[in-house]
């Protein structure tokens, strides 16, 4: 019913999130129906939408942003809301997105992240990402209306990502993680 396949995936992908609240459904259940199906109007697109779906996106501006660097900008299958760690096993932070191959992190900011206590957290974090060898590029609603420039924008990031020496991170998670409660919601 979605008016094209990247509303489709926003869809999914929030009905299966593990990381906003308790899913509705999983992955593996809406491929279960995908399959029984044979013909049905708009299969084609939920088939489409479920090799490109996430249970692990926030918001749908996160999912758009995914969709937008890995279909027009070629960034390869980005990891998402995945904990960043140094190599001293300490929390850098939480990345949207996170290309594991170049070491781009995207992060995708809704209105909220305006707020100047939202924003503050932000900067902290995107200096520690940098500080460790990370190459971060932001995408607002806004950026979404010129489209081009903003793929254009998430591939010169990841040249730069892929072109950084510095790589003082990780995606490993240290001992203590497995135990701390807040680290459960990103498990």
């Amino acid at each position: 019913m979605a008016t094209n396949v990247r509303d489709a995936v926003v869809v999914l992908d929030m009905a299966t999130s593990t990381t906003i609240a308790r899913p509705h459904t999983t992955i593996e259940r809406v491929a279960d129906v995908i399959q029984s199906h044979h013909k049905v109007r708009g299969l084609v697109q939920a088939r489409k939408a479920l090799a490109l779906g996430s249970a692990r996106s926030a918001s749908p501006w996160e999912t758009r942003t995914r969709l937008l660097a890995e279909l027009d900008a070629g960034v390869p299958r980005l990891a998402v809301n995945v904990p960043v760690f140094d190599t001293f096993g300490g929390l850098l932070g939480i990345a949207d997105l996170l290309d594991e191959q170049s070491g781009l992190v995207i992060e995708s900011d809704g209105a909220h992240h305006r707020d100047s206590e939202t924003h503050t957290e932000d900067n902290r974090r995107e200096e520690k990402f940098e500080r460790s060898g990370l190459v971060v590029s932001r995408v607002t609603s806004l950026d979404h209306k010129d489209r081009w420039r903003t793929v254009g924008r998430i591939a010169a990031a990841r040249r730069d990502a892929l072109a950084t020496a510095k790589c003082e991170w990780t995606t490993a998670k240290p001992g203590w993680w497995q135990t701390w409660a807040p680290g459960r919601r990103w498990d």
